[in-house]
């Protein structure tokens, strides 16, 4: 059938050529298409045309799999729900009271939840008998969620009520629907009227003790005439939440605060000075609230409340939280000083409120100008940390030079220290905004500029790490007379920071040695100079565009090349560690950094290289003289390194072929002692390439005489049998194959002995193997000898009416289903090796007889290889990599010409027999094979690897007997 046709058929509107279709089958799922009946309501399909729909062999009843939901869910919650077409769906015998799996909504939920529902609809589920009291599973009934929705009429909640709906009906955090309603923000009040008139509980509480007024007065768009009803009503105004939060604190603390209800909430009585669990009143709210008025807070205050209410814990008042609001007036914090408020008082931590206003970003010299003007006993007040207004205001990326004047004008200590020996500048100095200007006004005002923290930072330090300073704030502290050459007390000097710094620029480099630091400075411990940090123990500096000029410029001014760290390294060691460009590897070794130079554990920078896979400098490094039978600590030679560490094939087979040493062979010119290498577990590089299932360095090593005598044969094939994975369910893919393939489900005919004919899929048939029998023929067997009764599968006959079709084709599918029961295959057994082995001797059929259809074609080399998608799709953990699963082979054609003809020719001979050609197989085959492998990553399936290194070492034998 094709549904793209009918498709089109519904948004032209063609009802005539509907009428041609004779039935509309079960439909598949259709990607990115709604069902069919389902997309002609969202086209706003006529009536007659669903009509005409249903009576095609659609099914009214049809849920989908994600929701469980009906077409008449999908109807009522449509955009432009259709009366005429809601009842047509009622009257075909939609099952009305249907629930959807998630959520437990009826189609009247639904209904009610559409903001363009009309009453007729709800009037007609009602009617036709849905659940008027339904719940989903948070508790909603209808009512719940009509109240929530901002375009609901009022007749259709007059309705629900006549109706018999519980009015009182509670959700699982016992809200009722006027709750709800009092949340809505576009909440009529007649519906609350009618909500209250019809009997709701005014004063129900949900599970955090919250009445409808609460939840009123936390809705933005709240009218003051609901307040009022619902006070007038006789709702409790000083009920309090389970946070000890009335009315009053959350309509202060309401995103759009009102001061019409705030003042009618006074007015009738409510609590002004209640207290929160953390003791916090609507002042303190307020204050903090970034969009509160001047005339909210005016209110408040003249109604009485207590300015100087301190919170729980924190002891901090309306004005500390005011001095933190980014949105905060003058006028406001002008009107809590004028009333009174304790402009001293300080908080838990020892701040007042100028301590806190010089952290706000947003704060304004005004505000700052005024809390001093207004009697700060103390402006240099320190908090606990002895940190005081002035360290906050340098520490404030949006402080302006007139503040910290302001503060210094006014007599605050411009050298007092924190508890970590810290004064004004050198918080100034970590300020991602840092300014040239505010460090000369602080020198100027006398700040000691060699002032040191207790790390024993200065300044200069502290600016070198700043990730956004200027050279001209650098040469402006250094013509100050800071000590340029201060270290911290683990010996680090500037030059250090600036080296660690990615933001720094080589000109500041270069104008704090001309300057005279001291460039070979070392970090106490670990014994490093700013050379060893530009190279980095950090990485940014030596992979960045610039790490080779900032080398050079360190070396021409005199820093030593060969020194080294507390672990020996050189910086030539540490650039091939953290794997720096071929250029900067060049140029140290050619300005003298020795190449074969140690570390604490004897290791050289052609070890490490090796370890890092780096090819290209380990050529380099090798090429101008480095060692490449030194060993380490461990008796490790970079070749052994390079085996155990996953190095590259290129860079194996270079160290092979430069003469290694060789304790066992008199003459050094005879074939290399690869056997040498062991590690400190006395394992030879075999036993490593063998574990690592690197084949192409394994044969390598096989053709230069390696000693696999290490461990036993069985101990080299356990490791790869060790990766092998299992064939997953074939019951699983032959599965997937029927549902992905339906036009190749019946390629094979089989009679049976009453002459009935029926089709069956043949390689399902063929891969069935069980107790050394063949599925197929033990089939065809029990075809042969059933009666006409037993067996009733019969031809399709095409003038037959499209729905009988349907029911004889689900019969057929059934009575297959129990001809398998009686074979009495066992899905199990097949994963055993027995069964395995069956399975390949039917695949080594089809290869072998070109009667079985190939349907899949890869072309290689211009040359085509036929295989069964099958076998493709049966060994897909192998062979995903390369072959689309069978879900997506619907071109049947696969261009691949990365490799030769003949390696793909083998790959596919893989495919059904599990093992290659071995007088075909040559070593270059062996390397494009691995090459395949290594690039598309197959390696959770090593069966490959294992059949390979049977080759290797039959060329291996071969090799030795011709030698």
């Amino acid at each position: 059938m094709n549904f793209k046709k009918i498709y089109k058929i519904i948004e032209e509107n063609d009802i005539e050529q509907l009428k041609e279709i004779k039935t509309i089958p079960e439909q598949k799922s259709q990607e990115n298409r709604l069902p069919i009946l389902r997309f002609a309501i969202s086209k706003q399909a006529s009536k007659e045309m669903i009509e005409l729909l249903i009576s095609k062999g659609i099914d009214v009843n049809a849920k989908t799999s994600y929701d469980n939901g009906t077409t008449l869910h999908f109807a009522c919650k449509n955009k432009n729900p259709s009366l005429e077409i809601i009842k047509l769906l009622i009257e075909k015998g939609i099952d009305i009271n249907s629930k959807t799996n998630w959520d437990n909504q009826t189609a009247l939920h639904y209904a009610c939840k559409n903001e363009n529902i009309s009453l007729e609809i709800i009037k007609l589920l009602i009617e036709k008998g849905i659940d008027i009291n339904a719940k989903t599973n948070r508790n909603e009934t209808a009512l719940h969620i009509a109240c929530e929705n901002p375009n609901i009429s009022l007749e259709i909640i007059k309705l629900l009520i006549e109706k018999g709906i519980d009015i009182n009906s509670k959700t699982i955090k016992n809200e009722t629907a006027l709750h709800y309603a009092c949340k809505n923000k576009n909440i009529s009040i007649e519906i609350i009227k009618l909500l209250i008139e019809k009997g709701i509980d005014i004063n129900s509480k949900t599970n955090n003790n919250e009445t409808a007024l609460h939840y009123a007065c936390q809705n933005k768009n709240i009218l003051i005439e609901i307040i009022k009803l619902l006070i007038e009503k006789g709702i409790d105004s000083n009920s309090k939440t389970n946070n000890n939060e009335n009315a009053l604190y959350i309509a202060c603390r309401n995103e759009n605060p009102s001061i019409e209800i705030i003042k009618f909430l006074i007015e009738k009585g409510i609590d002004i000075n209640s207290k929160t669990n953390y003791d916090e009143t609507a002042l303190h709210i307020a204050c903090k609230n970034k969009n509160i008025s001047f005339e909210i807070i005016k209110l408040l205050i003249e109604k009485g409340i207590d300015i100087n209410s301190k919170i729980k814990n924190r002891n901090e008042t309306a004005l500390h939280y005011a001095c933190q609001n980014p949105n905060i007036s003058f006028d406001i914090i002008k009107l809590l000083i004028e009333n009174g408020i304790d402009i001293n008082l300080e908080t838990d931590y020892n701040e007042t409120a100028l301590h806190i206003a010089c952290k706000n970003l947003h704060i304004s010299f005004e505000i700052i100008k005024l809390l001093i003007e207004s009697g700060i006993d103390n402006i240099g007040k320190a908090n606990r940390w002895n940190e005081n207004s002035l360290h906050f205001a340098c520490q404030n990326p949006n402080i302006s030079l007139e503040i910290i004047k302001l503060l210094i004008e006014n007599g605050i200590n411009i050298n007092s220290k924190t508890n970590k020996n810290e004064n004004a500048l050198h918080w100034f100095c970590q300020n991602r905004n840092v300014s040239l200007e505010i460090i000369k006004y602080l020198v100027e005002k006398g700040i000691d500029i060699n002032a040191k923290t207790k790390g024993e930072q200065n300044a200069l330090h502290i600016i070198c790490e700043n990730s956004n300073f200027s050279i001209e704030i650098i040469k402006y502290l250094i013509e100050k007379g800071i000590d340029i050459n201060s270290k911290t007390n683990s010996d680090e000097t500037a030059l250090h920071f600036a080296c660690q710094n990615p933001n720094v620029s080589l000109e500041i480099i270069k104008y704090l040695v001309e300057k005279g630091i001291d460039i070979n400075a070392k970090i106490r411990y670990l014994n490093q100079t700013a050379l060893y940090i530009a190279f980095g123990e950090t990485l940014h500096l030596v992979s960045g565009d610039n790490s080779l000029e900032w080398i050079k410029f360190l070396i021409s001014k005199g820093l030593n090349i060969n020194s080294k760290n507390r672990f020996e390294k050189t910086p030539l060691y540490i650039a091939c560690e953290n794997k720096s460009s071929i250029e900067v590897i060049k140029f140290l070794v050619e300005s003298g950094n020795d190449i074969n130079s140690k570390t604490d554990q004897n290791h050289t920078p052609l070890h490490i290289s090796c370890r890092n896979r780096s090819f290209e400098i380990v050529k380099y490094l090798i090429e101008n003289g480095a060692d490449v039978n030194i060993k380490d600590k461990y008796e490790q030679t970079p070749l052994a390194m390079a085996l155990q560490d996953f190095s590259s094939f290129e860079t194996i087979k270079l160290l092979k072929q430069i003469k290694i040493k060789s304790n066992t062979n008199e003459n050094e010119n005879e074939n290399e002692n690869i056997n040498e290498n062991t590690n400190e577990n006395k394992r030879f590089p075999f036993y490593f390439s063998i574990t690592n299932r690197k084949l192409k360095i394994i044969k390598l090593l096989l053709m230069n005489n390696a000693n696999i005598y290490d461990l036993p044969i069985y101990q080299i094939r356990k490791e790869f049998i060790k990766s092998f994975s299992k064939i997953h369910s074939i019951n699983q893919d032959l599965n997937n194959l029927l549902k992905s393939n339906e036009d190749n489900l019946f390629d094979l005919e089989i009679e049976s002995i009453d002459n009935f004919k029926f089709k069956v899929h043949k390689l399902i048939l063929l891969t069935r193997f069980n107790n050394n029998q063949s599925i197929l023929q033990k089939f065809i067997n029990i075809c042969k000898s059933k009666s006409k009764e037993e067996v009733q599968i019969k031809n399709k006959e095409k003038k037959k009416k499209e729905n009988k079709y349907q029911k004889e084709e689900k019969k057929k599918e059934k009575q297959i289903e129990e001809l398998f029961k009686e074979i009495g295959f066992d899905s199990n057994w097949i994963k055993t090796k027995k069964g395995r082995k069956g399975i390949l001797k039917d695949f080594q059929k089809l290869y072998e007889e070109n009667e079985i259809k190939k349907d899949f074609t890869i072309i290689v080399e211009e040359k085509e290889i036929k295989v069964h998608k099958l076998i493709l799709f049966l060994r897909s953990e192998l062979f995903k990599g390369m072959f689309l699963s069978v879900n997506d082979l619907s071109n049947q054609v696969h261009d691949y010409s990365e490799k030769s003809f003949e390696t793909i020719q083998q790959l596919i001979y893989f495919l059904y027999y599990d093992e290659f050609e071995e007088n075909k197989i040559n070593e270059k085959i062996i390397e494009e094979l691995e090459d395949i492998k290594d690039f598309y990553q197959l390696n959770q399936n090593s069966i490959i690897d294992l059949h390979l290194f049977d080759l290797i070492l039959k060329i291996n034998e071969e090799n030795q007997n011709q030698n």
